[in-house]
């Protein structure tokens, strides 16, 4: 039951987030190449290839928790029942799905309020993959190393995007002068 409940939380909510970058872009075209802001042409490149690693790692280390972690048994940090991965993935592809809507929202209004709502989507993000990080290191099963190893690179990555590239660098460049 567990497994299935995280099935489809990535099949529903990644659906959305899916469909919320696609209905973005295509009914905002003139402002999707404002998305980016300030960051600089050096740097885009990096981070949407960044965004492709980062995809791969999600696949990783989900197809891990659906296949060879036992759910039923694992208590997360010794102390948190396995339903809270469950929560940790809702607060990573809820925020995920509002992100661009609410970009396009703060281009057209220059709203402070807006942009905290931005900040605090993007930050909500990176927050809940670093717990997502100790989830996928307190659940390794020394038995399936290359999955383990997989999924500990791939959620790595995720957590760098996440945290550094969307939460940090993003927001210090999106307001600079190119």
């Amino acid at each position: 039951m567990q497994k299935l409940l995280l099935l489809g939380i990535n099949f529903i909510f990644g659906s959305l987030v899916l469909f919320s970058y696609y209905n973005g872009v295509t009914k905002n075209p003139a402002l999707s190449l404002k998305l980016w802001g300030g960051v600089p042409e050096s740097l885009r490149f990096f981070i949407i290839s960044f965004m492709f690693i980062s995809a791969i790692g999600y696949f990783f280390f989900t197809y891990n928790f659906l296949v060879n972690v036992n759910l039923k048994n694992i208590v997360f940090l010794n102390r948190f029942p396995s339903w809270t991965l469950h929560i940790i993935y809702l607060f990573i592809l809820i925020p995920s799905s509002l992100w661009i809507d609410l970009v396009f929202k703060y281009l057209e209004s220059a709203s402070t309020l807006d942009w905290a709502y931005i900040v605090l989507v993007l930050y909500c993000v990176g927050f809940a993959s670093i717990l997502l990080f100790l989830f996928v290191i307190d659940s390794g099963d020394v038995e399936k190393t290359f999955i383990y190893i997989a999924s500990s690179i791939g959620v790595s990555c995720f957590v760098f995007h996440t945290l550094f590239l969307d939460g940090i660098l993003w927001t210090v460049f999106f307001h600079k002068k190119l």
